[in-house]
């Protein structure tokens, strides 16, 4: 997904760390993903800033945050930016935002059928 997607629900830096997140194999350490972030960046960014957008992602529920060995570990809660999008929405607006997806499917017969798709797919 390209980052004018993502753009929406998540801020450039958020999206590189969350890049990195969904690509490891396990919950990594600020300074697992400082280095991920800094490999190839002409300008490499603090310990400081990585350890601080972890933290407003784990607020926001997007991320997950457990003991390590030294420190806090850190992944994914979510598995995806549209994910990110559906929990953003019906935190701010609950059940008229349910309730508006349910009237917007109720009239488009297209959308009914890729709904109808994806429930079956599940």
């Amino acid at each position: 997904m390209g980052r004018s997607e993502r753009g929406a629900v998540l801020g450039p830096l958020e999206s590189e760390v969350m890049d990195v997140l969904w690509r490891a194999d396990e919950a990594m350490p600020v300074r697992g993903v400082l280095a991920e972030l800094n490999r190839g960046r002409p300008s490499p960014l603090a310990y400081t800033t990585v350890m601080t957008v972890l933290s407003r992602l784990t607020e926001r529920g997007v991320v997950r945050r457990a003991p390590g060995r030294r420190g806090y570990v850190y992944e994914a809660a979510v598995g995806s930016p549209a994910e990110i999008a559906v929990r953003q929405l019906l935190d701010d607006y609950g059940d008229a935002a349910l309730a508006s997806f349910v009237d917007q499917v109720g009239s488009d017969e297209e959308l009914r059928a890729r709904l109808r798709r994806l429930v079956e797919d599940s």
